[in-house]
């Protein structure tokens, strides 16, 4: 039988604006960089205007949405469920999923559409500081779950574990995959997110997660060890299939204990906000498509290489001719 979609999404839905900063402002601030943090509108208003009217570039984003993008640019086809308010930057949400080909359909919040501060140093690196707005009040009561079972695969971002009914949404989808024998793909999402919501979501890994998402510092805060090779040992305990990024060194791919690195791409890095995102994006296409695990993630590392190139978190342009010659090295980054 044939599926609807290659990649059903659920995430938190939010409104970027980042900012050019120096590693210098980040440690004034007191700013983890590297990381997301929870704060409220009122941190970030104070926290922008700090910054004395700096240029910003703004964007609709939220990380398993940039992820459904870029499988829609790979030519897949994307569900993405993930709650806006009922406001402009709602509507312009709306808008930017429905121009790239991503079904959005969810009824909107009565408060504001959730935004995210994206503070980019020098070398690329994104530090985030975020306010949910509306994406918290994601329930089980949005999700479309006969969707679920017309999709070959679901993913699911371990930010929602930040709100408790996000979370409940994100197990009631793992759960009604998990029924309809639907593979289900988390992304780990941040090493806070791993420090404070580990309790939770190490046991959902292990009860219904069949593809891992994670960088190696998200890993390690996973497992407690340190050096990739010990890490994804240890995560793989959890997860048959593992995808674990390591920058510029490409990936490391945990498959039933098999490990392969596919390298990684030599670019000059602007801002590497969204560079997991669309490296799962070409991976749940890569295996939507029934490739191997090692050519799906040949395609995500061309994905993340293009992204970091480039500010902002989504894939501008389509993918769905490049590839066969990304799978066979004959198409460079441009």
């Amino acid at each position: 039988m044939d599926k609807l979609y290659d990649v059903y999404g659920v995430g938190n839905a939010l409104v970027d604006t980042e900012v050019q900063v120096t590693d210098a402002e980040l440690a004034e601030r007191n700013l983890r960089k590297g990381v997301m943090m929870l704060v409220s509108t009122g941190e970030q208003e104070a926290l922008v205007r700090s910054f004395g009217g700096r240029p910003t570039n703004d964007a609709a984003g939220g990380s398993a949405a940039n992820t459904m993008v870029g499988v829609a640019q790979f030519g897949g086809r994307a569900f993405y469920s993930g709650k806006v308010g009922n406001d402009t930057m709602g509507s312009l949400y709306r808008l930017s999923m429905e121009q790239v080909g991503v079904e959005f359909d969810v009824e909107a919040d009565s408060g504001p559409t959730g935004t995210c501060i994206v503070l980019v140093t020098p070398d690329g690196e994104r530090t985030m500081q975020t306010s949910l707005g509306s994406s918290s009040a994601l329930s089980p009561a949005d999700l479309h779950l006969h969707r679920i079972p017309q999709s070959k695969l679901l993913y699911v971002e371990g930010y929602l574990w930040g709100s408790p009914t996000a979370a409940a949404a994100a197990m009631r989808a793992m759960e009604a995959a998990k029924a309809a024998k639907v593979s289900v793909a988390l992304s780990l999402s941040d090493p806070a997110m791993v420090e404070f919501f580990g309790a939770a979501l190490r046991p959902a890994t292990k009860d219904f997660v069949d593809i891992l998402f994670c960088n190696e510092h998200e890993a390690a805060a996973y497992c407690g060890e340190q050096g990739r090779d010990a890490a994804l040992k240890s995560v793989g305990q959890d997860a048959a299939l593992v995808f674990m990024t390591c920058g510029a060194d490409g990936s490391l791919v945990w498959d039933h204990g098999t490990v392969t690195h596919v390298p990684g791409h030599q670019v000059p890095v602007v801002d590497t906000t969204g560079a997991g995102d669309v490296y799962a994006s070409g991976v749940l296409y890569g295996l939507a498509q029934r490739l191997s695990p090692a050519d799906s993630a040949k395609l995500g590392s061309y994905a993340s290489g293009y992204i970091v190139t480039r500010m902002g978190p989504r894939l501008e342009i389509s993918l769905k001719e490049k590839v066969d010659s990304i799978l066979h090295g004959a198409h460079p980054l441009e």
